[in-house]
């Protein structure tokens, strides 16, 4: 005989519920924190500050001025049978053009050694279609960057009078403190502010403190006067300085500004 023994189950679903429910809120409000969601406020910025409403404009500034540099170049060119013949010539026949040079005023600060070579020169036979070696020619050149400008003619003259047979220029151009730069800077953020409020009284708004500046360019093209003197029987002679005449050179800058717009 067997004894039939009820067994009872007995749910509490309930047991659990108060557990489940707080880490379901706690999921939620993690989730909710580390949402990648970074989009702003209404009414303001990336940073969260309030939203500037801005201006943004270009500025331009010229200014004509008269240079204050000169830059000439002065060289002498030799030909020889041999390479170290053509370099020994010379050298002796430009250190005569730099003593000239001197002697007219001209500073060692105010002149640069721009160029020394040797090389070989060669002719071309067209009919034999070859080249062949005839000699060898050295070349000195320096650079004279001159502030007086009243010494531009007695440079070429007596450069030339002392042997030199290559020289060019000058070219006029601005020095580096020049304050041309500076005047055309500052009529490009004039022109700037004036045309951010232009377009802020047409648009009903009042230009307000300015955000950001920048400047975008400042241009001082050199002006090239085209002379170029050689004369080998001129060679301790007398040469009739050229006339020259230096022009206006033009300095333009451009600036970029950002201004408040105040309403």
């Amino acid at each position: 005989m067997f004894n039939q023994q009820s067994h009872t189950r007995t749910w509490r679903p309930l047991a659990g519920l108060g557990v489940l429910t707080i880490l379901a809120a706690t999921m939620l409000l993690l989730a909710g924190c580390q949402s990648g969601d970074n989009t702003p406020a209404a009414g303001t910025d990336a940073a969260g500050a309030p939203a500037v409403d801005t201006i943004t404009v270009n500025g331009e500034g010229k200014v004509s001025v008269a240079p204050d540099e000169a830059v000439i170049s002065v060289a002498v060119e030799t030909d020889a049978a041999d390479a170290a013949t053509a370099l020994d010539t010379n050298s002796k026949d430009m250190q005569k053009v730099l003593d000239a040079l001197k002697a007219q005023g001209i500073k060692d600060s105010e002149i640069e050694t721009a160029n020394v070579a040797v090389y070989p020169n060669r002719q071309y036979d067209p009919q034999t279609g070859k080249e062949s070696l005839v000699g060898y020619r050295a070349t000195n050149s320096v650079t004279v960057t001159l502030t007086d400008l009243t010494k531009v003619p007695a440079v070429f003259a007596a450069a030339t009078e002392a042997g030199a047979n290559n020289i060019t220029g000058p070219v006029w151009q601005l020095s580096d403190n020049n304050l041309a730069v500076k005047e055309a800077l500052t009529r490009a953020t004039d022109n700037a502010l004036g045309k951010a409020q232009t377009l802020a009284t047409a648009a009903g708004v009042k230009v307000g403190s300015i955000l950001v500046l920048n400047e975008g360019s400042v241009s001082t093209p050199p002006i090239y006067y085209d002379t170029a003197m050689a004369s080998e029987a001129g060679k301790g002679g007398s040469v009739t300085p050229p006339p020259t005449s230096p022009q206006m050179i033009e300095v333009a800058a451009s600036v970029t500004a950002t201004y408040r717009m105040d309403r």
